[in-house]
């Protein structure tokens, strides 16, 4: 059976932070997520994603360059969901990736399930 010296509950940015900052300090640490990603709502489904759709709306229609080209320019005519979509995908994969390379650099166990406190 594994012995740590800490247990964080949620992988979410408090949580990543947390079990970071004790394995730097020499500490074993394991780190619980009841979901199959990591990275908490902030990463999956709030936040990031969130901001990533509207910034590439932005993007995709023109609307930051429109002052410089002019009101008709955009970057792209015709944008879709699916356009939308594959940009929030790419990104969440991203933080989901740079967030697994920073743990598992750290030597920090992750273990999918529910945790709580008795």
């Amino acid at each position: 059976m594994q012995r740590y010296d800490l247990i964080v509950i949620g992988s979410g940015p408090a949580g990543q932070r947390a079990a970071i900052q004790a394995a730097k300090w020499g500490k074993q640490v394991a780190l619980v997520e009841k979901r199959e990603v990591i990275g908490g709502v902030c990463i999956n489904t709030g936040t990031i994603p969130s901001k990533t759709l509207r910034e590439a709306v932005i993007h995709l229609s023109g609307f930051q360059y429109q002052n410089v080209y002019g009101m008709n320019y955009r970057v792209k005519e015709k944008i879709c969901m699916g356009d939308l979509s594959f940009r929030v995908q790419h990104v969440i994969k991203t933080e989901v990736d740079v967030t697994q390379a920073q743990l598992s650099r750290n030597n920090i166990d992750m273990l999918t399930g529910q945790a709580s406190f008795c």
